[in-house]
């Protein structure tokens, strides 16, 4: 109770201490406090501890709208994203946070959630905010973002397919060869029907679908009734409902390629409640290496995204950005592996 008690005065005296006060109470200008908050690598180990210190003894909190107004960023990196609740996002999230947690900038988050008419609206707002940079995480379409963002004042990277438009400051895979190889790898381990499980309206599981049509194609085995998706997010429930309507649909079918764990997961738990063999029966691939993938049983098999490493390289690029560096690399395809685990043959 009374630590609460000394966080709220602590708050309240927060509000009337001004840049200037910590200097004097520190002993060095308010300008290098300013520049000490804003890149801490510039002053000594020991400077540095005394500023934080005297800042959280004193609740002083910078003003970012002042700053702004001043003609600098407001110290925020923004990140759109399409679904912060979804569970492939947290690798990403991780690797962003990392990347940023030591330097002078902070994270805000804003989810879209698979809405891209909403997707320029959020970028707008944040712009008028000042940012250091924006991360667009996964955008469905750039048609109406790209005015947006080449009037922008600050650098914006990406995280994308990389069949979509920015040519800089972009991290990403190409998702039709991501439904293409595994794919292909189910073809090599002998099955022949093999369905399609997916949301299949982002344009990443479209580009997927796509893969997975025309490695069916090359193969000889393509077939409109082996595909099946829903507008619901991904779910281990939905999964078991699109694979009851694929076999009403396709008696036949030897596998399946779903477009989430999740959904693999609904899979083989209606296979088991089917008395459907996996993967003797039926063959099961999963997509984004989720942690419970490796402990099911059978074992998921499942296509890797590096999202961890993403998210990192695309914070480290856009870092680079905001301080003038040399970015390294405009375009990087960080790719994906296919585990093969023991839902598959």
């Amino acid at each position: 109770m009374r630590a609460a008690v000394e966080r709220g005065r602590k708050a309240r005296r927060g509000a009337h201490v001004k840049l200037s006060d910590v200097a004097k109470k520190v002993g060095v200008s308010p300008i290098t406090i300013s520049r000490a908050l804003r890149n801490p690598e510039i002053v000594s180990e020991d400077l540095r501890q005394t500023i934080l210190r005297t800042v959280d003894e004193m609740g002083y909190i910078p003003n970012l709208a002042a700053r702004a107004l001043a003609g600098l960023h407001n110290g925020i990196i923004g990140v759109i994203t399409p679904a912060l609740h979804q569970h492939g996002f947290a690798g990403l999230m991780i690797g962003i946070e990392d990347c940023l947690r030591a330097t002078e900038f902070r994270v805000q988050y804003s989810s879209t959630l698979h809405h891209a008419d909403g997707e320029a609206g959020e970028l707008r707002s944040f712009l008028t905010q000042k940012p250091a940079g924006v991360i667009i995480a996964g955008a469905e379409s750039y048609r109406d973002l790209l005015p947006l963002i080449e009037n922008a004042t600050c650098p914006i990277a990406h995280i994308t397919d990389l069949s979509q438009e920015p040519a800089r400051l972009v991290v990403g895979l190409d998702h039709h060869a991501a439904g293409a190889e595994p794919t292909r790898f189910l073809l090599s381990r002998g099955y022949e029907r093999i369905g399609f499980i997916g949301r299949g309206t982002d344009i990443r599981s479209r580009r997927r679908k796509e893969g997975y049509q025309a490695a069916m194609r090359e193969a000889g085995r393509f077939d409109l009734d082996l595909a099946i998706g829903g507008n619901e997010g991904s779910s281990t429930g939905l999964g078991r409902e699109l694979f009851a309507r694929l076999l009403q649909r396709v008696p036949d079918i030897d596998a399946v390629f779903a477009q989430s764990d999740d959904l693999a997961l609904g899979v083989l738990i209606e296979c088991t409640a089917r008395g459907i063999r996996v993967p003797e029966d039926v063959g099961i691939c999963g997509f984004n290496d989720l942690e419970f993938s490796a402990f099911t049983q059978p074992t998921l098999t499942t296509v890797q995204i590096p999202r961890y490493e993403i998210g990192y390289r695309v914070a480290d690029m856009l870092l680079r950005a905001v301080r003038d560096e040399p970015p390294g690399e405009d375009k990087v395809d960080c790719g994906f592996s296919i585990i093969p685990r023991g839902s598959t043959r």
